[in-house]
């Protein structure tokens, strides 16, 4: 993670830049006749609103010996150039970056900008991307001085003051590094660290609203699943439930209300784990937008029971949201993963905790040994099912350090040399399938997980055998018409739908669609249409010609008028009773639906009318009871 320059380079430095860290005076303090080192910390998120919570403990960790410390974050996707200016300007000492799958090309790039005109400075790298193969890593990169293996809190410290006094840092263990032309390996720490006795990661006010930040309540995993780094060490070590509720108090009076848990599996101990959630309750009821609090788990299905379920339902609505990793169903790949797990057992859990309205995210991994493209596409139905609110698809990415890594050879295991080291093949799954897999994830994301085509995905799949098949037979229609190839506006995703049911009708590709009630699935488009924004213009495939025409006489406008001005609305919507008539007509949309979308029941065949109001850019469906 991070870097220093040698004390007889400090001697030849011209004095610091008088622009200095946070706005304060250069700090000139000295110990055994040296001034105490300018240091600097740097993440590279993979998001602009996305925090670094590791160089938040290193701060707090090194600032009581060295007090001039800053923080600076990065989105992989800004301009390198750019970083490297802002890092250039701190004028530090030491640059430590924290590196991980996704950022650590970028991470090079700025370092390979900043060596030749930082000469005195030296670049340290920490994080889960480098503490393998560090003896390679420092071999292939030469304007890197040291890596920091595994936890960094308490061996970055060490280094830095070894560095201070011009000690030779042999003694500092968890640390590869330069020594002359050689590069030399220190011995791993004995006993992993305390949470309890970590630094208190939030000491510094900062402004987090609008960014997700991350806190942790447990290192380590009781599962040993061979493509995480997680089955690299053993245990779990558990934090103090106090020691949260301070630093979940603190977030919350900076600003953050949305908080991720980076907990690998955080109900691993089902009492600590309600405890932190009794604690997230508690703290988010003293603030006056406690609804706009959210904090997120992850957690392992099969650990779920009945008490679990007994809490959600008394839990806040919406304070917590859940993503749990299925991974496969198909149970010679969990095996040789060494994550058996019988998703057929505990997925009624799921199903209740959707009726308890708990949000609930379901990953899957594609490229896992032993499971081909008949296996996946059976993983992929058995979770879609079950009808997550998110269903994440992605691929598997074969880490170094990790099991499947060692193993990669014995299952055919092909992959990217380069981070984040995606599957490319296996023994049982093509590349070209996996590519077809990777369009899949693209109209997954746009058509499931953004969840405006929840009317319409309930009519269309009907029309085909199982939801895989819908979801790879529209990707491929959309790679032959090369539309993967441009960035679309959400409006016209419902145009590419329309003509993919038209074209398979046309070329005969599916018996079954000759049977489309093209009615109702013109009408569940049209109710998604209508729930994604208040439309200007409907497109015409949306309206059937008899509505047309009938839209078009003084009778239907006198219709709306009176389903707009009934007092049936204001208990349904309060807003109403704050508006006049121009904002109320505004704000809503009044539509005829040839069928009741939202009814399982035989009045749902009877045409309708709906209100749709908008709010903040969303919209949201009254039927309207009247006569």
């Amino acid at each position: 993670m991070f870097s220093l320059a040698s004390s007889n380079k400090y001697k030849r430095r011209s004095i610091w830049h008088n622009n200095c860290i946070g706005g304060l005076k250069p700090l000139y303090l000295r110990r055994r006749g040296f001034r105490i080192l300018r240091i600097l910390l740097v993440a590279l998120n993979a998001k602009y609103i996305h925090t670094n919570l590791a160089l938040r403990y290193l701060r707090e960790d090194v600032c009581t010996e060295y007090p001039n410390v800053l923080i600076k974050e990065f989105s992989i996707n800004d301009n390198l150039d750019r970083i490297a200016g802002e890092i250039f300007e701190a004028k530090a000492d030491v640059v430590g970056f924290s590196c991980y799958i996704w950022n650590l090309k970028e991470t090079i790039a700025v370092i390979r900008r900043l060596h030749p005109i930082c000469p005195n400075v030296r670049f340290v790298l920490g994080g889960p991307e480098v503490s393998f193969e560090a003896e390679e890593f420092l071999t292939e990169h030469s304007e890197v001085d040291a890596l920091v293996i595994g936890e960094g809190e308490k061996i970055f410290l060490e280094l830095l003051k070894a560095w201070q006094n011009n000690i030779d840092p042999s003694h500092v263990p968890g640390i590869a590094w330069r020594k002359g032309e050689g590069i030399m390996l220190n011995s791993s720490p004995v006993k992993p660290l305390s949470l309890n006795d970590l630094p208190f990661p939030y000491a510094k006010d900062e402004d987090f609203t609008g960014r997700l930040v991350y806190v942790e309540t447990t290192r380590g995993c009781p599962f040993n699943c061979q493509y995480c780094l997680s089955s690299t060490f053993q245990g779990v070590r558990f934090l103090e439930p106090e020691n949260f509720r301070r630093m979940f108090r603190q977030l919350l009076k900076n600003g953050a209300r949305t908080v991720k848990f980076v907990d690998r599996t955080f109900n691993a101990n089902k009492r600590h784990a309600l405890k932190i959630l009794d604690i997230v309750r508690e703290e988010s009821a003293a603030f006056a937008d406690a609804e706009e609090i959210r904090v997120h788990c992850e957690m392992a299905g099969d650990l779920f029971d009945a008490e679990w379920m007994d809490y959600f339902r008394n839990y806040p609505r919406g304070l917590v949201q859940l993503e749990i990793g299925v991974q496969s169903t198909h149970e010679p790949t969990l095996k040789i993963v060494s994550r058996p797990q019988a998703f057929e057992d505990w997925k009624k859990y799921i199903i209740e905790m959707k009726s308890i309205g708990i949000p609930l995210h379901l990953d899957l991994i594609a490229g896992l040994p032993a499971e081909n493209w008949i296996d996946f596409r059976t993983s992929f139905n058995d979770v879609y099912k079950v009808e997550p609110d998110m269903l994440q698809l992605g691929f598997l990415k074969v880490l170094k350090g990790s099991g499947l890594r060692q193993q990669s050879g014995s299952y055919g295991l092909l992959f990217m040399p380069d981070p984040p080291y995606t599957i490319l093949e296996t023994a049982v799954l093509s590349h070209n399938e996996l590519l077809q897999l990777h369009r899949l994830e693209s109209i997954l994301d746009k058509y499931y997980n953004s969840g405006k085509f929840r009317y319409t995905l309930r009519e269309v799949l009907k029309l085909f055998p199982t939801p895989f098949d819908f979801y790879h037979e529209f990707a491929e229609f959309w790679h032959q018409q090369e539309w993967f190839c441009r960035q679309w506006q959400g409006k016209a995703l419902f145009d590419k739908l329309w003509e993919f049911l038209h074209c398979q009708l046309e070329v005969g590709v599916n018996d079954r669609i000759d049977f489309i009630s093209w009615p109702k699935i013109r009408d569940s488009l049209k109710f998604d249409f209508y729930l994604w924004e208040r439309p200007s213009v409907i497109p015409d495939y949306l309206q059937d010609r008899d509505t047309l025409e009938m839209e078009k006489t003084d009778q239907w406008k006198r219709i709306q008028e009176t389903i707009r001005k009934d007092a049936c609305w204001e208990p349904i919507i309060p807003e109403v009773k704050k508006m006049d008539r121009r904002q109320w007509n505004r704000n809503t949309a009044v539509v005829h639906f040839m069928s009741d979308l939202q009814r399982d029941d035989e009045a749902a065949a009877e045409s309708c009318w709906y209100l749709f109001y908008y709010q903040h850019g969303k919209g949201t469906a009254c039927r309207y009871e009247g006569s």
